[in-house]
């Protein structure tokens, strides 16, 4: 049932999907079927299920619950309430549901899995051909899906990053983690969660400028970072606002493969 709903609420937030969470409801986010958008968003960072990515952990704890569940109906330890020894007591006591697959964002499903049960028992996801960016410069680690916990503290690679994805989001009158409030119009972009550093502070990236290449048709957009993107597909994806992800792509497409650098 679970699988079916969602798969509802992807199918009514159409190229929104992919937008980033934020503290009101993104454009597509379902408010009918799922739990209240700000009791989930404020789970998913509490949880830090922005660094959780492809773990059992995000598949069985990140997603929204409908709304007429509760956190009863998951394990322990996707309460950010429970201390870590009552978490693993109530885990062993009882079993946690069925992971559920997260293909682009938090709250979208594929509909593949069964239904979610509280007596299976989790299971890792199913292994998948990873997007492993790269980068041209001389002497910089070539980032992968798995993020490296200190990249947030990594200075700005130089050279031309490849391997990401542009996405869009809407401003929806919010200040981004930069700390300033900006139009759906402005060229401004967010960077990877893991690039940006703690999402609570104004991160050095704040304010520097990315020059962005459509990999596909080869248009080129200089915007400036001002926000973070804790759910982007990978370390070398940016989020962009909507008029910037217009002058590179249409916004049928949702999700073009780029190349960028700092300027």
């Amino acid at each position: 049932m679970f699988k079916f709903i969602a798969l509802a609420a992807l199918a009514a937030s159409s190229v929104s999907a992919l937008v980033v969470p934020r503290s009101t409801p993104p454009a597509g986010y379902n408010t009918g079927l799922l739990e209240p958008y700000d009791t989930y968003h404020t789970r998913y960072m509490a949880l830090q299920c922005n660094v959780k990515h492809n773990t059992a952990f995000f598949d069985s704890c990140c997603h929204p619950l409908l709304a007429n569940e509760s956190l009863a109906t998951r394990p322990a330890q996707c309460n950010p309430s429970a201390t870590p020894s009552t978490a693993a007591a109530a885990s062993a006591a009882s079993p946690s549901a069925d992971p559920v697959d997260d293909d682009e964002d938090e709250y979208c499903d594929d509909g593949d899995d069964e239904p979610p049960s509280s007596s299976s028992a989790p299971i890792a996801p199913a292994a998948t051909t990873p997007l492993v960016p790269t980068t041209t410069a001389v002497n910089t680690p070539e980032p992968t899906t798995t993020k490296p916990a200190s990249a947030a503290t990594q200075a700005p690679a130089s050279g031309v990053n490849t391997g990401g994805f542009a996405t869009f989001f809407y401003q929806n009158g919010v200040a981004g983690a930069c700390g300033t409030v900006h139009s759906d119009n402005d060229m401004i972009a967010a960077i990877d969660g893991d690039r940006y550093g703690n999402l609570s502070a104004q991160s050095p990236l704040c304010g520097k400028q990315v020059k962005l290449t459509n990999a596909n048709n080869g248009k080129s957009i200089t915007v400036t970072i001002a926000d973070a993107c804790p759910t982007c597909k990978n370390s070398n994806s940016i989020d962009l606002s909507e008029g910037a992800f217009k002058q590179i792509a249409t916004l049928d497409e949702g999700m073009v493969p780029i190349t960028w650098s700092f300027v």
